[in-house]
């Protein structure tokens, strides 16, 4: 019975997610990248006073047919900037099943499995630390109905798959450390036993490998529970032997990683990013600032904005039990409270790590930020409901006779509040940018008429951000704003009707001067639309 209610969650989670996977209608500028570096052809460029066709644009977002499945490609566009390359692998595979389209659904479907093995992989999770059933069953509801693992989903980048990357490596450790734990350390046979060998590390191999290809953040959990768990078997079992084994597969995971893409190396201490993130790392003064707007995200879009709530209601519950631990040790009584067990301690150290180190690296730039930290909400969550449900079903007072049915329930109903709340009335599901149809709408409907892209030379790839109105003309002229020669352009010089689109630069207005002299028709200007970085004039 508890397999179906397991389930008809995962069901309800698929379904959430596709009511807003229909409401997305644009996209991120990193999204936009993901297409490109994915499925680029010739290269994507912003010729000055030319027209560039609608056809150029979409063959450099969609897979041209024939050029499918052209892994190599895409391994060596990624090493052009700071990513490893197997999220993109994954995602140019689904796009070459669809040659030629453009489309939000080839990345929502890449994330949607991710999202599928990400939730049994919780599910696993919480099986094999022997949570309570209905405890395991309010992780999985608050996770996959969470207004931030939706937006995980949303967001066409690799988090989707680096929060599988972080669960599976997160299991796999789990197991392991259980198993040790019951063992009676390494010895002959086992060393002389290939199949067993073969059982016991490869999936800690085959998983860093994987995880560490999907993304670098995954780095900092792995780190954080590698080195719990080699402290654990050298300074707490005591096997030195199997602690340096353990060592060793996971260097021959990374040794691995970096022989399949060597790239990683100048990515992570070379590139801007790893530059950026080793600043960060150093940057002490920065280190509250960070952890309390992380901190503040985690509250704000997880739980909304009742973290503190429910910190205090365990601290005050905490509280109360130790105060009556010590009541009961002066009065002779005995208390059975079991200490945690050391696969518990391991995950709740390597989330931390994750969570410290990765918002004092992590890019600030504002709600978007969460996707950072995304890969380890789920952990957060499972730990947040956990420790409500122990504390308070240790104050024996809670519930009467049937104490932790009536305790899941009452939880059932707080956290299902914060659900509707985040999904609902506070709109916290985020990269689904509804704001966009108008605009696109009106490319659509003025499609017939001179379309004119104003773009700034120093950042040329922020032409990008308007590739869903682009593609609605069937050709678009270019020009550099920091170029003031008079157009000469017949199309353009001697339209009745222009909209144009120009990228904040410190010459705007003198190109804006420089167009409306150019073209003797038009006598007049109107701001239409205005995002991050452009806006939209209709000229007549």
């Amino acid at each position: 019975m508890k397999k179906v209610y397991v389930w008809l969650i995962f069901l309800a989670s698929i379904i959430t997610t596709l009511y807003f996977g229909f409401q997305k209608s644009g996209f991120h500028e990193d999204e936009y990248y993901t297409y490109y570096s994915s499925n680029r052809s010739l290269g994507l460029y912003q010729p000055d006073r030319e027209w560039q066709d609608r056809q150029t644009i979409l063959d450099e977002f969609s897979v041209k047919k024939g050029e499918g499945f052209s892994y190599g490609l895409v391994k060596l566009v990624q090493s052009w900037d700071v990513h490893p390359p197997l999220y993109y692998w994954i995602f140019h595979t689904i796009c070459s099943l669809t040659p030629g389209l453009f489309s939000k659904w080839s990345g929502l479907i890449a994330n949607l499995i991710a999202f599928c093995i990400s939730f049994w992989l919780l599910y696993l999770i919480t099986k094999e630390l022997e949570v309570p059933m209905l405890v395991q069953l309010l992780v999985l509801a608050f996770f996959g109905m969470n207004p931030q693992t939706i937006s995980c989903n949303m967001l066409i980048r690799m988090y989707a798959w680096l929060t599988t990357a972080v669960f599976a490596c997160a299991l796999i450790h789990i197991r392991f450390i259980k198993k040790e734990a019951f063992s009676e350390g390494s010895s002959k046979d086992d060393a002389k036993d290939i199949k067993k060998l073969i059982a016991v590390w490869a999936p800690i191999v085959l998983v860093s490998y994987l995880g560490f290809l999907t993304q670098y953040f995954y780095l900092y959990f792995w780190v954080g529970i590698g080195a719990f768990t080699f402290l654990w078997l050298a300074f707490s079992r005591f096997d030195f032997k199997k602690a340096f084994i353990y060592a060793g597969a996971n260097v021959l995971a990374l040794g691995l990683a970096i022989i399949t893409y060597p790239s990683c190396i100048s990515h992570i201490f070379g590139g801007y990013r790893g530059a950026d993130a080793a600043g960060g790392l150093l940057d002490l003064a920065g280190t509250w600032m960070r952890m309390s707007f992380f901190i503040g995200l985690l509250n704000d879009f997880v739980f909304g904005k009742c973290l503190l709530i429910i910190i205090t209601l365990i601290l005050m519950g905490t509280i109360y039990l130790n105060l009556r631990r010590s009541r009961d040790v002066a009065t002779g009584k005995r208390q059975k409270y079991q200490s945690p067990r050391p696969e518990i301690i391991g995950l709740l150290v390597a989330t931390a790590v994750y969570f410290i180190l990765t918002a004092k690296t992590a890019l600030l730039v504002g709600a978007a930020s969460n996707r950072y930290e995304m890969p380890i909400y789920g952990l957060i969550i499972f730990f947040i409901i956990w420790d409500v449900y122990i504390v308070f079903y240790r104050i024996e007072s809670f519930g009467k006779d049937n104490k932790k049915r009536s305790l899941v329930m009452v939880m059932a109903v707080f956290f299902a509040i914060l659900i509707v709340k985040g999904l609902a009335t506070d709109d916290n599901v985020l990269f689904l940018y509804k704001e966009d149809p108008e605009k696109i709408a009106y490319a659509a409907d003025h499609k017939d008429q001179v379309a004119v892209v104003m773009f700034n030379p120093a950042t040329p790839q922020n032409v990008w951000r308007l590739t869903d109105e682009l593609l609605m003309y069937d050709r678009v002229f270019y020009m550099n704003e920091e170029n003031l020669e008079a157009l000469t352009e017949g199309d353009v010089v001697n339209a009745d009707s222009i909209t144009l689109y120009a990228a904040d630069d410190d010459l705007q207005k003198q190109a804006f001067d420089n167009l409306l002299e150019s073209c003797t028709k038009l006598s007049s200007m109107e701001e239409l639309f205005t995002e991050d970085m452009w806006a939209c004039y209709g000229l007549k």
